[in-house]
């Protein structure tokens, strides 16, 4: 394997990694959760930044035809952009939050990571799955419900009078 792939592997993994240390020695890392969190994602800028840069997507980004890589290049500039509002995110937020704003916060990065720099269908179908995961429960957290496919109940035995026209 080539130092991109190995680069890649780091750029998901290690916000999964801190998913991991966080769940696991939350008792522990409790005075410096934020600051761990922020490594991370500083780390993972900065791994998502040399693959940025030895990669020459910056050359590539405004060429035609074959040698565009702009899909490649916007992605892994967003990942940056990403890494760098989660983590000025992480270090505002105060010692008393949940445990979870910091897990969902990491999946966020991991699942972008995974979608940008994906290679590989199958990891880009698992990495979009976690991301909405992790959209859906930030939206849960928030009190908003959002529901695809509602079957009411037509046959139910109470009369409804609007329904029927009566008032």
């Amino acid at each position: 394997m080539n130092i991109n792939t190995w680069l890649s592997i780091v750029a998901v993994g290690l916000p999964l990694i801190g998913v991991l240390a966080i769940w696991r020695w939350w008792d522990k890392f409790r005075y410096v959760q934020r600051w761990l969190v922020a490594a991370i994602f500083g780390l993972s800028g900065l791994t998502v930044l040399i693959l940025f840069l030895l990669n020459r997507q910056y050359e590539c980004i405004l060429l035609t035809g074959r040698q565009n890589c702009l899909a490649g290049g916007l992605a892994t500039l967003s990942l940056i952009l990403l890494n760098v509002i989660l983590a000025r995110g992480s270090v505002i937020l105060q010692g008393g939050t949940k445990k979870n704003d910091y897990i969902l916060m990491l999946l966020l990065s991991s699942a972008w990571a995974g979608m940008g720099l994906a290679e590989n269908l199958l990891v880009l179908l698992i990495f979009l799955n976690l991301f909405f995961y992790v959209i859906h429960k930030w939206l849960e957290r928030n009190g908003l419900r959002w529901r695809f496919m509602i079957v009411r109940d037509d046959y139910s035995d109470e009369q409804n009078p609007y329904r029927d026209g009566q008032k």
